[in-house]
């Protein structure tokens, strides 16, 4: 606080002085009084007196606002736009103090650039940062018929270029520019007065006869008269541009496992062929991209020559994602431009159905049906177990967490998959009450309909490699915060501290081997030495601790003390972090 230039005080008078910002908190300040006015008499002296002196601590204020289309607006049951000037008022009126609130349907409202504006009046505040957590994505989905610019910057004043490898499916100049293009031609020779361009392409003319057409020809052989030896006709060329989809569903009598289609040979030359599935009798037509279904319109031949399925596309894709299908559709392209023609094979369907041919005649037939079982464990708030089913049939399932719908999160129940099938579940402690009795409960199904469940009841926990005191209180939680402190009160320099015992459980839900333990270096202080021991009787300080294997909900103790040196700087605030590693077992 800077000198005081204050005149003299009335009686009971209140005055407030701002104190600068410090970056750290003082025990002691010092009043020091530059004036002789207001002083009083006691006892024949001078006396100056400070009748009431309080310090409050100022607290600051964060806000958030949303700009998106060209308004700021806010979310409270729905988002509500701002249409006044937005001042630093409207950020203390309306400005959300917390975004997590706000659902992920209601992002999902928001199309375009979305920014998110920051409001503070704490003036030591530089920057502020949000976490923001998306679902999977490649930049081939982002940037999927995008135009990409890359900018490189280097510091070599030698490179005079960039080169960047680009990896695409085949194409020609042709794909790009089509059958009709202008060449225009630039030279500084005065001397050139025409210029002369030179196409060599795979072509006749009779690729410019539409549809079909005779060939007449005229022979004065006698032999081939007379009808004893036949007039041969050979012509190379392409096959002509066609579009071939296939006319009648597939006769289907169990669950598609794969397509595979085949090359003539290894070795035949590849043009281009492209191929799309229908799964509602050739109504609508897709192309599998990205490792998902997308609409496609195969009546643009174009597009279809573009983003259709090759042929490694085609047989690579997964039997989850081949149920229902019902027709292929082929794209040939017969372009005068390339001087290669693709010769398809064969395209099978390997489909999972008894093939047996079996007659029955005045008998009646029974089936017997074995309701699916289920073995589960959950431990370290995992969920695993076996789902099967005695006929070998397909089985599917859900969960419900506290009878509430879990997995899927739907509420249905998953895709029918062969039995036996594994499980394997991380149930979020998020959604579990702590120290209370929660209730798991696994529905399974087997193909014919047959319904079951299990049940399994367990006190709401963290999971992980997991600290806690000698009490029994966890000192940190799955997610790494802090939840208790190991608290060594007041240290004097120059002293070693009491030993703290601290133990540490496998709450995972499987074995881990190469436990290893260790003090986090980026809080190290000149002069105090974080000491770690595997007994406490006698300590023996060693850098790091390491132990072998350790079975679920089994725990290890160790010992923790701190000693200084006499020379250490004072820290009012000094505290330290542990890390744990270990390899699954």
């Amino acid at each position: 606080m800077e000198k005081s230039t204050e005149t003299v005080w009335a009686s009971g008078e209140k005055r407030v002085f701002n104190l600068p910002t410090n970056s750290k908190d003082f025990k002691r300040y010092k009043i020091v009084v530059t004036s002789n006015h207001g002083y009083s008499e006691i006892n024949g002296a001078k006396t100056y007196i400070v009748a009431e002196l309080e310090f409050k601590e100022v607290v600051s204020i964060s806000k958030v606002l949303i700009f998106n289309n060209s308004k700021y607006k806010y979310y409270s049951s729905g988002w509500i736009d701002i249409d006044a000037h937005v001042d630093e008022q409207t950020y203390l009126n309306v400005g959300m103090n917390d975004l997590s609130i706000i659902p992920e349907s209601a992002w999902s409202q928001l199309q375009g650039e979305v920014e998110l504006c920051y409001y503070t009046d704490d003036p030591t505040k530089t920057e502020a940062s949000f976490n923001i957590e998306t679902d999977p994505f490649t930049l081939a989905e982002e940037w999927e018929d995008k135009e990409i610019k890359i900018i490189e910057y280097t510091d070599d004043p030698n490179q005079t270029e960039s080169k960047i490898t680009i990896e695409t499916e085949p194409f020609t100049i042709y794909d790009e520019l089509g059958d009709s293009v202008d060449v225009l031609y630039y030279t500084d020779d005065p001397s050139k007065t025409s210029a002369e361009l030179n196409i060599t392409a795979n072509y006749s003319p009779l690729d410019e006869l539409e549809g079909d057409f005779d060939v007449v020809t005229w022979t004065n052989d006698e032999e081939v008269i007379a009808g004893n030896r036949d007039m041969m006709l050979t012509y190379d060329a392409l096959p002509f541009e066609q579009l071939i989809v296939q006319p009648t569903d597939i006769a289907l009598y169990g669950d598609v496992k794969k397509v595979v289609a085949t090359k003539v040979t290894e070795n035949s030359p590849e043009g281009i062929l492209r191929m799309a599935a229908s799964f509602d009798s050739g109504l609508t037509w897709k192309t599998y991209r990205f490792n998902k279904w997308l609409d496609l319109d195969i009546q643009d031949t174009t597009l279809f020559k573009r983003k259709g399925m090759n042929l490694d596309t085609l047989n690579a894709i997964p039997e989850k994602d081949l149920i229902a299908l019902t027709r292929i559709a082929y794209y040939f392209d017969s372009s005068k431009h390339y001087e290669n023609s693709y010769s398809l094979d064969e395209v099978k369907m390997v489909v999972d159905a008894p093939r047996h041919a079996v007659e029955f005649r005045d008998m009646s037939l029974q089936l017997l049906n074995t309701t699916a079982t289920i073995d589960l464990i959950f431990s370290g708030n995992k969920l695993t177990g076996v789902l099967d089913d005695a006929d070998q049939g397909k089985v599917k399932y859900r969960v419900l967490l506290n009878g509430k719908t879990y997995y899927p999160a739907d509420g249905n129940f998953t895709r029918l998959a062969a039995s036996p099938f594994n499980i394997e579940l991380n149930i979020d402690e998020r959604n579990v009450n702590f120290g209370e009795e929660n209730t798991l409960k696994v529905e399974f199904q087997d193909y014919w309909g047959a319904v079951d469940s299990r049940e399994i009841k367990f006190i709401g926990s963290y999971s992980g490699l997991m600290f806690m005191d000698e009490s029994g209180d966890f000192l940190s939680d799955t997610f790494g915060g802090i939840l208790k402190q190991l608290d060594y009160g007041v240290i004097i320099a120059g002293q070693t501290t009491l030993t703290k015992k601290v133990r540490i459980k496998n709450l995972l839900g499987y074995a881990v081997d190469h436990v290893y333990l260790e003090m986090d270096k980026k809080f190290e202080t000149d002069g105090v030495e974080v000491q770690l021991s595997r007994q406490a009787d006698p300590f023996l300080p060693i850098d790091y601790l390491t132990y072998g294997l350790i079975q679920p909900e089994d725990s290890i103790d160790f010992y923790i003390r701190i000693a200084t040196d006499i020379h250490a700087k004072p820290n009012p605030n000094g505290n330290f972090e542990m890390k744990v590693t270990a390899d699954r077992v």
